[in-house]
């Protein structure tokens, strides 16, 4: 509404005379009058007020407020209100299953099976769900067997400075396909009844294929992420790992 209200201003009439498309707000009689968004964007700063988010609704939620006031002045500010009544945090549940083959001369080791489930309460958007879920296992798988980062002990700055030395998954580091699931029950917790699913899957992929791993290595425990070829060497061979305890967080 606050775009068709800029164009009724810029270029006359009223609000109801335009309509979105095309990255822009155009008069529906003529198309030939409009404004890209950036202009309204533009012209939404130049306005301020509520075009601008210096001005908002008092009646939502504290979280939303503070998003708005930290955007304020910045372009066209939208926000609807959501004081919806709340009884607690939504949980997030949710369960990965990983297989592998391990090579026990190289220590490498290839996914041959990935199945990711999130108990998501509601689903809204299927296709965007299942990526959110397979997104998630790939970070996990990242951060289980690739992303070593290393940090200069006596400053404390990460030595890896590039994706080269601290490798994120590829499309040749994870399952051709992967399969994905979901429970659609809504969460009562909220009035949409929806939880989180990205970072869950994190972990829960993480932990699949370090338990995979490990299973591999009949119970080999390495405590600590990511595992990497050398790593699964040295357990093979019965020698002591080159790592000392982990004195600082890398994930």
């Amino acid at each position: 509404m606050k775009l068709l209200e800029i164009a009724a201003m810029d270029l006359g009439g009223s609000a109801e005379d335009y309509d979105c498309g095309d990255d822009k707000v155009f008069a529906t009689a003529d198309p030939s009058k409009h404004l890209t968004f950036a202009q309204a964007a533009q012209r939404a700063i130049e306005l301020g007020g509520k075009y601008s988010g210096e001005e908002m609704n008092e009646d939502m939620h504290g979280i939303t407020k503070a998003s708005v006031t930290a955007l304020a002045g910045t372009g066209l500010i939208g926000a609807a209100k959501d004081k919806h009544p709340s009884k607690g945090l939504p949980p997030a549940l949710a369960t990965s299953f990983i297989k592998i083959e391990l090579d026990v001369e190289t220590g490498k080791f290839e996914i041959i099976d990935y199945v990711g489930t999130a108990d998501c309460g509601t689903v809204i958007h299927p296709q965007g769900l299942e990526h959110q879920i397979r997104g998630g296992g790939v970070m996990g798988i990242g951060m289980a067997s690739l992303e070593r980062i290393v940090y200069d002990p006596q400053n404390g700055l990460p030595a890896n400075v590039g994706f080269h030395q601290a490798k994120p998954p590829s499309y040749l580091d994870v399952p051709l396909e992967m399969d994905v699931g979901y429970v659609d029950k809504p969460d009562p917790t909220n009035p949409v009844g929806a939880r989180g699913i990205g970072e869950p899957l994190m972990g829960c992929a993480a932990s699949a294929l370090l338990s995979a791993i490990s299973d591999a290595l009949g119970g080999v425990y390495f405590n600590r992420t990511p595992v990497v070829p050398d790593m699964i060497i040295n357990a093979l061979a019965e020698k002591p790992q080159s790592y000392k305890t982990l004195q600082v967080s890398n994930q």
